[in-house]
């Protein structure tokens, strides 16, 4: 996208105006028309869009049908794929949010401190690489449109994860697989869903799904299981 798309549109607002504009708006356009050099579409996408709850790295173009994915960047608010629209649409788009993702975050960090800590407190984890069990320790982790709570144990090196996390969603994007994308759909119905991506081995060890079961009931959100 040429840089100058949204210098070119500043210039033209500041001629259309004239000498007589308010000097509020002629400071606001004289910042604009400072950084427009500096602010072609890429730059616009990484500083607003990809932290924006609308934004996604690629999406289902077809209802229904989670085996086809266009894995171009995506923005559910304008139903639309990123490269369709111009540097000027993004920048000046008004549907700029963070709620949903600070939402789902407090959602995790609620889970987390309240139901997992006090439920794992005393159990303990098999790390079969040290032949050796350890107190079980969780990492946050906040994704795009998701947030990731993984479980592990802390060494001398800092966090190690095992192959067990929980994803927290309020919306559906690639990234899962097909068959587990049906899934979420079925149950994101009702709202909030709590994705299980665990082996089966590591789930009877900790004896966690009753626990899991327990805290999707107190925060009325179905489970999908992967």
């Amino acid at each position: 996208m040429d840089k100058n798309e949204i210098l070119f549109a500043v210039r033209e607002a500041k001629k259309t105006l004239g000498a007589g504009a308010d000097f509020r708006v002629a400071d606001a356009l004289a910042v604009l028309e400072g950084i427009a050099s500096f602010l072609d579409k890429e730059a616009i996408i990484r500083m607003k869009c990809k932290s924006c709850d609308n934004y996604a790295s690629a999406s289902f173009p077809l209802t229904n049908d989670f085996w086809a994915v266009d894995g171009s960047e995506h923005c559910h608010a304008k139903e639309a794929s990123l490269k369709n629209l111009t540097a000027l649409k993004l920048a000046g788009c008004p549907l700029y949010s963070r709620k949903a993702q600070e939402e789902l975050e407090a959602l995790g960090k609620a889970i987390l401190e309240e139901d997992l800590r006090p439920a794992f407190f005393e159990r303990k984890l098999y790390d079969r690489s040290k032949f050796a069990s350890y107190s079980v320790a969780f990492r946050l982790q906040p994704g795009k449109g998701n947030v990731c709570i993984e479980f592990g144990h802390m060494t001398d090196e800092g966090f190690a994860c095992c192959d067990l996390k929980l994803y927290l969603l309020k919306r559906l994007d690639p990234g899962f697989g097909a068959e587990a994308s049906r899934k979420i759909a079925l149950a994101m119905k009702s709202g909030p869903v709590l994705l299980v991506n665990a082996g089966l081995q590591t789930r009877r060890l900790l004896d966690i799904d009753y626990v899991l079961e327990w805290i999707a009931k107190k925060r009325k959100m179905d489970i999908v299981y992967l």
